[in-house]
Parts: structure tokens; sequence; C-alpha cells
């Protein structure tokens, strides 16, 4: 029997992270606004400061926007993407015990980790993307080595190097419901 733990889905969550760029980008705006209507008062080292924080705002408010729109698109490009393939079933699969499971210290710093069948999963709940990325410490469903489970992935290059993004986590059990654990 297979217990779904985690299933992709949309993380409301993840898309907020994408306002900072945008906020901060407002933020220089509004205050290059405000110093214009101030007027250049202020002689010397305060009206450099003034003229940089006034032509500042016009660079970095663009800039904070197009992050903004360049991250959200692109995620919910991928959203679409991984949710089509989970449907589809064109996903990679591998079922087995977890092995070599490293927990994420609850105040982060290192990622959480673990292997099935030799294929190798990382994650951490301070890395925004798509997929399955909520440690043990935080919550998360993979918490210890010997947990037997089905995992759904897709794998993504980056940089040379291959990430296994995890889109679905079923814990398998035997007949009579108890975990299949070691």
């Amino acid at each position: 029997m297979e217990n779904v733990l985690y299933e992709y889905q949309l993380n409301i969550t993840d898309y907020l992270w994408n306002l900072i760029p945008l906020f901060v980008g407002v933020g220089f705006l509004y205050n290059s606004i405000l110093t214009m209507k101030a007027g250049d008062r202020e002689k010397g080292w305060e009206g450099f400061i003034t003229s940089f924080f006034k032509i500042a705002g016009f660079v970095v408010a663009p800039i904070g926007v197009g992050i903004f729109l360049l991250s959200t698109i692109g995620m919910s490009a991928e959203h679409k993407e991984y949710k089509e393939k989970l449907a589809n079933n064109d996903v990679f699969i591998v079922e087995g015990y977890v092995e070599n499971f490293h927990p994420m210290p609850y105040e982060g710093h290192d990622t959480e980790r673990f292997e099935i069948n030799g294929i190798h999963f990382e994650y951490s709940d301070y890395y925004i993307t798509n997929g399955y990325h909520k440690s043990a410490s935080h919550g998360g469903v993979v918490k210890k080595n010997g947990q037997y489970l089905k995992v759904k992935y897709v794998v993504e290059e980056l940089e040379g190097e291959h990430e296994n993004i995890i889109l679905y986590i079923a814990e398998i059990t035997d007949r009579s419901g108890n975990a299949c654990d070691s």
C-alpha cells in the first residue's frame, strides 16, 4: 500500500520571496521621488547623497521589477511543466529504503540529503525551488534512514550538474498497514 506523504503542488509562500526585489525597487523609487520633491537645498556631501538616491531609485526600480518578473515567470513555467510531467507519469521513479540520511539543522546552514538505491536527493528549506524542499526539522516527511519510500522525481541540469527534483513521496506499507521500516 502507498501512503502519499507529498505530492507536488503550487506553494504560494515560495512565490512571496519573489516580492523582495520588487519591494526594494519600489522603495528606492519612492525615496527618489521624495528627494526630488524636497529639492536641491543641500550642498557638498549631503547634496551628493541626495543626488545619488535620486538616480539610484530610477536604476534599482527597473532591476527589482525585472528580477521579480523573471523569477515569477520562471517559477510559473516550471510549475506548469512539473504538474504536466507528474500527471503524465513522465518522471523517474525510485523505490527503496532511505540511506545516508543527513538531516538539516533547524537553523539551516546546511542541506538535507538522502539516497534511495544510489539515487541522491538534496534540498533545503532556505533554497526556494519548485518541488519538495521541507526538511525533517521543519516538519518534512523524510525523517530517517530505513523509511521505505517511493519517490517520483525529475532531473534538472544546472551548470553542468544534475539535480533530482522530488515531485512525489509515498511511504510503502505492508498489507496490514505497517510501515516497511528496517
